[in-house]
């Protein structure tokens, strides 16, 4: 679904926030797939600012989990940091 404004985004975005902290990855990733898909639509730079740093952590904390889901999360990371470089900014050096 693709969000009509920036207003709809962020109210999308408010709604899939939550799911950042879900105990399934799968929920998670696909969480910040759509969070990344609204930001695209979002003019306020605050707002995506700290959508950055609300997806981060759950980012770094799918690395602990079993392998299988280690290598999803890093590809999934690795296409994320290529469109946007400082989203792990303060977590990972």
């Amino acid at each position: 679904y693709k969000a009509a404004d920036a207003r709809e985004a962020e109210n999308i975005v408010e709604r899939v926030t939550p799911r950042l902290q879900h105990a399934n990855c799968a929920v998670v990733l696909s969480a910040v797939k759509m969070i990344l898909q609204q930001m695209e639509l979002i003019t306020s730079t605050d707002v995506v600012r700290n959508l950055c740093k609300k997806m981060a952590p759950p980012l770094v904390t799918l690395l602990s989990a079993e392998p299988e889901i280690q290598y999803v999360a890093l590809r999934n990371i690795n296409l994320i940091v290529q469109r946007r470089p400082t989203i792990l900014a303060h977590e990972i050096k």
